[in-house]
């Protein structure tokens, strides 16, 4: 889902930015249509101490691959079959979590399957089936809830079709 997006520092936002390279799936294709230039791809910094936290979680992986002692207090105090996907580190062949309204790695998995970072908003609209030609506006805050409080593009074409051939019988 992300291969053909270029990699980005964390913190530093920088607009039209190229591709790395050309659709590398018909997911891409589609996500892609027209565009020629990459916007909303950047993310904000996480503290050194989630950092440190995230060199120790494998792809798939999530708190319980941190050293106790990295722990935050919190989860010091879980049960290992709580909070499953916090801390998370995407998988590039699995299943994604729900994207909430802020992309924070002690509410889910929002960390990126390569790089040492939290997704992009971006890489989040790409999960929802958000085209790369649609732009988010506002902080960087507002466009992550813009991406979590929408409805999935492809899920809302979805529905709209059906209903409309529940109404046409």
């Amino acid at each position: 889902m992300f291969s053909d997006l270029p990699q980005i520092i964390q913190g530093k936002i920088i607009e039209n930015l190229n591709y790395k390279l050309n659709p590398q799936n018909d997911y891409q294709k589609y996500l892609r249509s027209n565009c020629t230039k990459l916007n909303n791809h950047y993310c904000s910094k996480i503290s050194s101490i989630n950092l440190n936290r995230l060199q120790h979680i494998p792809q798939g992986g999530s708190w319980r691959d941190i050293p106790f002692d990295l722990l935050p207090n919190g989860l010091k105090r879980a049960r290992r079959s709580d909070h499953t996907k916090r801390y998370g580190r995407l998988h590039p062949n699995g299943l994604c979590s729900t994207i909430l309204t802020k992309c924070d790695p002690h509410w889910g998995s929002f960390f990126h399957p390569y790089e040492e970072r939290i997704i992009s908003v971006r890489e989040a609209a790409r999960i929802q089936s958000f085209p790369d030609n649609y732009t988010f506006y506002g902080s960087l805050t507002e466009q992550y809830e813009q991406v979590g409080n929408a409805v999935p593009p492809l899920l809302a074409k979805a529905l709209g079709g059906k209903i409309s051939s529940l109404i046409k019988e």
